[in-house]
């Protein structure tokens, strides 16, 4: 990375915040320009060479001559060989750092001329995108250097993932086996998924971006409040434009609401992660706020959590990751927490904070760690009348004995 612009990623960061900060490309050009003539002055001041004696410049066998000595001078930091490793960095590195893609940077830094700058992160960019290739099953990293991509498309690939996967897994396997005339057309069935945005009209491509910079700047709407603040469009025809080609603008659907907050899908730009603090507090606290604890046909744990927020599919993620598990998502109204993993990973993350005051989730956690008892009881809160009697028949209890049980299997600890 060349050292006169990059000496650590804060060099960007600087400059990107200064470009942001001012309002005409010219003058933050002008004076991130004159900052970094300063520096430069003061480095070469700094680095001058001194002069060498004649007589020290020849090296022997003992002290050898050494790269200064060769050039006549020491080496300046344009100079610096670039380093041979770079820092790991994943698909979301630029995202992470500077609010960014790598292409949305470098479009920055070429429209206000920072073309050293730019010429200093290449090494990053490239980066990005093998990271970008390595996400994908089977998609080697090295297909960077001869794989017909565009900066868009490597967006785009982030961006929707999940989408696109098994398109693009197709096409890496056409473009690899395939000769020269295979190729051409692996490349234009790629095209057909991947330019979508194409088929737009610019009025459509307008409509959508105008509903992008409302939805960043007001958070989850639906179509009726979109076309109040600005969009000149039906809310029919926002919905439909929306489903079709949303993702093309990061547009997603976050849930469906009750009629008092209006009709129809909410929508919202895809954002950063949430990220939970005191998680376990946070579950505990959804747990004894409303959540239903049920069994389906074949006896799989379920949790049912009112969170009827338009954030809820970012701390459905956020779940995933602190549980470490799959099985987490948003659902209806709220959260679901599926299966007999996520189920107990969340009641146990839970458990020190629910101090008794959810006995429906003490009573299922105990039926998961083996509590026979437990188990008795959580079997029969999800039966039919007939079959509870015939569980009762087969354990020889009576109605009263039941109760007794669940009143043991609920007792806090």
């Amino acid at each position: 990375m060349r050292k006169d612009y990059l000496h650590t990623v804060q060099g960007v960061k600087d400059l990107v915040t200064s470009i942001r900060k001012t309002a005409e490309v010219d003058a933050a050009q002008t004076e991130v320009e004159l900052a970094q003539k300063k520096l430069e002055q003061a480095k070469q001041k700094e680095n001058k060479p001194k002069p060498i004696d004649p007589r020290e410049g020849a090296g022997t066998d003992e002290t050898p001559m050494n790269a200064s000595q060769e050039t006549g001078g020491t080496i300046l930091p344009d100079e610096a060989p670039m380093p041979t490793k770079l820092a790991s960095i994943d698909r979301f590195w630029f995202v992470d750092n500077f609010g960014m893609t790598g292409r949305e940077m470098s479009d920055l830094l070429i429209k206000s001329n920072h073309l050293k700058a730019l010429d200093a992160i290449q090494p990053l960019l490239k980066q990005e995108k093998e990271a970008i290739l390595s996400h994908f099953v089977g998609v080697s990293p090295s297909l960077v250097h001869n794989i017909p991509l565009t900066d868009k498309d490597y967006d785009c690939l982030n961006t929707n993932a999940e989408r696109l996967d098994l398109p693009f897994r197709r096409f890496v396997k056409s473009w690899e086996s395939s000769d020269d005339d295979g190729k051409s057309i692996a490349k234009q069935e790629w095209r057909k998924v991947i330019d979508e945005e194409q088929r737009l009209s610019n009025r459509e491509k307008n409509l959508l971006f105008k509903c992008r910079e409302v939805l960043g700047n007001r958070g989850a709407l639906n179509a009726q409040t979109l076309k109040t603040y600005g969009v000149s469009a039906s809310p029919a025809e926002i919905s439909s434009l929306i489903k079709s080609h949303g993702f093309l603008y990061d547009i997603i659907s976050v849930g469906q609401f009750s009629k008092s907050q209006g009709r129809g899908l909410f929508y919202d730009i895809r954002r950063r992660d949430v990220l939970l603090k005191d998680s376990d507090r946070f579950l505990a606290g959804l747990l004894e706020n409303g959540a239903l604890f049920k069994m389906d046909s074949r006896y799989n744990p379920r949790i049912e959590i009112q969170f009827n927020a338009p954030t809820a599919p970012w701390y459905a993620t956020a779940l995933q990751k602190e549980l470490n598990v799959e099985n987490v998502s948003a659902k209806g109204k709220g959260l679901e927490i599926l299966g007999e993993v996520a189920v107990r990973a969340a009641l146990e993350k839970a458990e020190p904070h629910l101090q008794g005051k959810c006995p429906e989730a003490i009573k299922m956690l105990k039926a998961m760690k083996g509590d026979e008892d437990a188990v008795l009881v959580l079997a029969y809160d999800n039966m039919e009348p007939a079959e509870q009697i015939r569980l009762l028949k087969k354990h020889n209890l009576s109605d009263e004995d039941m109760i007794s049980k669940k009143e043991a299997v609920t007792a806090n600890g």
